[in-house]
């Protein structure tokens, strides 16, 4: 339960799929997701904006803020801010979108929502309301539909977080490693020890994964396909084979779903 397609069966159905080739392990795709937005920004043939279909939206360097509704008719660059913006996104008053970021065909961001940088946002994805999400990928109609925050995660085709969910993405530091630097993290599979590489890890939510409302997932947590998580649940890091429903107590339990 390491690969890209123990996660996203359909990845083959993701535009953006490249994004994960070559990569044996699923998190390396968060490593190197910056670079691969601004490649596919770079490569994308797309004109820049004209006045007409960026109004609405106010460029300043490195960021977009929408100032009114917006529903994108073609692909187009804002080479100032670092975006690409395909036809049939919407955008909606009060969003910001650092860059650099790629919004995909059909992408939904609602009021207040907050994309940090290296985002790239899947067709018919929806970031919601009052939700940040930096250094993540949403995968073909992932939802974060109510305040959310993705940090540093890769979001499977389908799932959907629940209101409040928190993918949260930095381990507790001491006082030195404040200074000296934060570690990797490191998670447990088949018994054994893997150091990820990532000083950040948010989360892995595969296909059709359902969290309930105000959720916390610890760093380095990687839910298989089709895993049910209860509302109020902190999912302790770690790997989660598909389909199981996670539930509240001292110790949230794990069992297969039915």
């Amino acid at each position: 339960m390491i690969a890209p397609k123990d996660y996203f069966p359909r990845l083959g159905k993701f535009p953006h799929a490249d994004l994960f080739a070559g990569g044996e392990r699923v998190w390396d795709a968060i490593g190197r997701l910056e670079d691969y937005v601004r490649g596919v920004i770079a490569d994308a043939d797309a004109p820049e904006g004209a006045a007409a279909e960026i109004a609405g939206l106010r460029v300043e360097d490195g960021l977009v803020s929408s100032e009114g509704l917006i529903i994108t008719k073609s692909a187009f660059r804002v080479d100032r801010a670092g975006l690409l913006i395909e036809a049939g996104v919407r955008i909606e008053p009060g969003v910001v979108v650092k860059g650099p970021s790629v919004l995909c065909a059909g992408a939904e961001l609602r009021h207040g929502a907050y994309l940090r940088g290296s985002c790239l946002i899947g067709p018919e994805a929806i970031v919601g309301h009052a939700t940040e999400v930096k250094n993540s990928a949403f995968l073909n109609h992932a939802e974060a539909g109510h305040f959310a925050y993705v940090g540093d995660s890769l979001l499977g085709a389908d799932c959907n977080l629940g209101a409040g969910t928190k993918l949260a993405n930095l381990q507790f530091r001491t006082e030195s490693q404040k200074e000296t630097g934060v570690p990797n993290i490191v998670i447990r599979i088949d018994g054994e020890l893997v150091d990820t590489g990532l000083r950040k890890f948010g989360a892995v939510i595969g296909e059709h994964v359902e969290i309930g409302c105000n959720t916390v997932t610890s760093p380095g947590t990687l839910l298989g396909p089709g895993c049910w998580v209860a509302p109020n649940v902190t999912v302790l890091k770690g790997v989660y084979p598909p389909s199981q429903l996670i539930r509240p107590g001292a110790r949230p339990t794990v069992k297969p779903r039915k």
